[in-house]
């Protein structure tokens, strides 16, 4: 995908194929994001970005969507970034902590702007729950490849991979952010830590 990029939609819509100035467009929102957008109307967002505002709509049909497409975007480079760096790991064990480790950075202080500027809506929740799913999913597989290794007792697999898979978001939420001694990328990671080394079997 060198001269056209599809962006996934989590609500099932499909859209066209964005072109390399587009993804030009939405990489500057990118950097914008890590500050935080200000409440901005579509044409102010295009005059930030430089852009016109035709622009903005041939991606986007609204500030919400544009953002949340954004968004989107970054946290699916998160779990791809994941991905390549367990690729190489042959214990699903230590792929699982490393996988986890990296993709609990989504509730760590740079994730957390990012996250700010999705508006309360049924969109941006489907789109969280959807990168959730998958990380509770991929959990479950490593999992289950770690029991057939050996490397763990048997365990209750789909109820360790909704814990592990969705501690990090848990912990990120306001009511509990406060109660914590540490961050909640901190401390996923180091609950995710005591859980893994819980169900490890002694060689």
């Amino acid at each position: 995908m060198h001269v056209t990029e599809k962006i996934k939609v989590i609500s099932g819509k499909s859209v066209k194929p964005i072109t390399d100035k587009h993804k030009q467009v939405i990489d500057k929102l990118e950097l914008m994001l890590e500050k935080g957008i200000p409440d901005l109307t579509m044409s102010e967002l295009a005059a930030k970005l430089k852009v016109s505002l035709r622009t903005l709509y041939e991606i986007a049909p609204s500030k919400d969507h544009l953002i949340r497409m954004t968004v989107n975007r970054i946290l699916m480079k998160l779990g791809k970034e994941a991905l390549d760096k367990i690729a190489e790991i042959n214990s699903p064990l230590e792929k699982l902590k490393k996988y986890l480790q990296h993709v609990n950075q989504a509730v760590g202080p740079r994730f957390k702007v990012y996250l700010q500027n999705l508006g309360n809506n049924i969109q941006s929740k489907e789109m969280i729950d959807y990168h959730e799913d998958y990380i509770i999913s991929y959990t479950k597989e490593l999992l289950d490849d770690a029991i057939a290794q050996k490397e763990i007792k048997t365990i209750d697999v789909q109820a360790f991979a909704l814990l592990l898979g969705g501690i990090g978001r848990d912990f990120a939420k306001d009511v509990n952010v406060e109660k914590l001694s540490d961050s909640p990328e901190k401390s996923a990671n180091s609950i995710t830590e005591i859980i893994l080394n819980g169900i490890r079997l002694e060689k």
